[in-house]
This record gives C-alpha cells, structure tokens and sequence, in this order.
C-alpha cells in the first residue's frame, strides 16, 4: 500500500469517526436520563455512594471519546502531510 493512500485512509477513518461521535453524542444526549437525590441511603441494604452517579449518560461519553480519537488521527493526518510537504521543499 503506497503511503499516499494511507494518508488518504487516514483522513478518511478520522473524518468518520468524528462525525459518527458527534452523531451519536447528540443522539444520546437527547435521550431522557432519570436520576434521583435523597439525603439516606435506602433500606435495601446497599451501601450509599454518591461519587457512582454522572451527569452525563455512559453512551454519550463513549461517543464522545470516539470525537477525541477521531481528532487524534486528524491531527495526526496534518502532522503526516506536514512533514511530508517540508520534506519535500528541503530535497528540492
């Protein structure tokens, strides 16, 4: 595979993954999230821990972690044709 179509692949997996997480994030931020504070813990026997409940839902953070990533591999993608372009301008 040359390396002009990994960058090629590059730029398009980062493009995907950003706008994927961003369409999910949305997607799961609008969902409806219930939660409840009370100042005892319930008599069912479980111990109370208030640092266990998020504002924000599970899926959304993992979508949003899958916009990092995408944005990782597009910064890497620009590092790449960066390079590649001074590269370049030094040979010649």
């Amino acid at each position: 595979m040359k390396f002009a179509s990994v960058k090629r692949l590059l730029l398009v997996a980062a493009i995907v993954a950003v706008v994927a997480g961003a369409a999910g994030a949305v997607y799961f931020a609008a969902q409806p999230m219930s939660f409840a504070w009370v100042a005892y813990a319930p008599l069912s026997g479980e111990v109370f821990n208030p640092n266990s409940t998020h504002l924000v839902s599970a899926p959304t953070m993992y979508a949003l972690a899958v916009v990092a990533l995408g944005l990782v591999v597009a910064a890497f993608w620009a590092g790449l044709t960066v390079g590649e372009r001074r590269s370049r301008a030094l040979i010649e």
